[in-house]
């Protein structure tokens, strides 16, 4: 019978429990889109925001010029997109939220924030969308374009303040874990009910 060297037998030993500890690190490590390059689209959210808000506000200060905001998604994006918010990178794809960098969410939590996004995202444009409408309409009413024009930014309002929700959801400890119980607990929007509202809250807070 033969007796492995004490000096293999210890080299084993180490590699063994290296590739364990490996296994266990790569299980542990926050997902993210296998299929991320180099070459992929990175936006700030936050700026699409701000942007999308001053055009609208210039826009409404005189609503009988011509120089209509153009309607534009934020969220809904066909190609990978790495985009943005309050220090939180959202993976996009499809019109769907696949992963947040640095945190491990379920499949259901990551459709929970998707919807909560994406109903806002199609909101947003849906307003823009009717607003330019009826500035073609030969009769056109101007205090129903003021109507939605208000609509249009509370819901960029709403935007923003849920992105920063789930930011600052993401400091706290055991951001992944925190993020998975709290999300449940945030109402999906409702900017009809909002706006009977004096102010504008978070959608953290209408949840309490």
């Amino acid at each position: 019978m033969k007796f492995i060297k004490p000096t293999a037998l210890i080299f084993s030993l180490i590699t063994s429990f290296s590739c364990l500890t490996i296994g266990a690190l790569a299980q542990n490590k926050p997902t993210e889109p296998a299929n991320i390059s180099e070459n992929i689209e990175k936006l700030d959210g936050n700026a699409i925001i701000k942007r999308l808000a001053d055009q609208h506000n210039s826009y409404n200060k005189n609503l009988s010029n011509n120089n209509f905001p153009k309607e534009e998604y934020i969220i809904n994006r066909k190609n990978l997109t790495l985009i943005s918010f309050n220090g939180l990178d959202y993976y996009v794809k499809n019109n769907k939220v696949i992963a947040i960098q640095g945190l491990n969410l379920s499949d259901n939590v990551l459709n929970q924030i998707t919807d909560k996004l994406v109903v806002l995202d199609s909101i947003q444009f849906n307003l823009c969308e009717c607003s330019n409408a009826e500035r073609f309409n030969p009769n056109a009413d101007f205090q129903k374009i003021r109507n939605i024009e208000r609509k249009f930014m509370l819901t960029l309002k709403m935007l923003s303040s849920t992105v920063r929700d789930i930011a600052t959801i993401a400091k706290k400890e055991n951001p992944s874990l925190t993020v998975e119980t709290s999300i449940a607990k945030m109402r999906l929007p409702n900017i009809d009910h909002t706006t009977a509202k004096t102010s504008t809250q978070s959608l953290v807070s209408l949840s309490k």
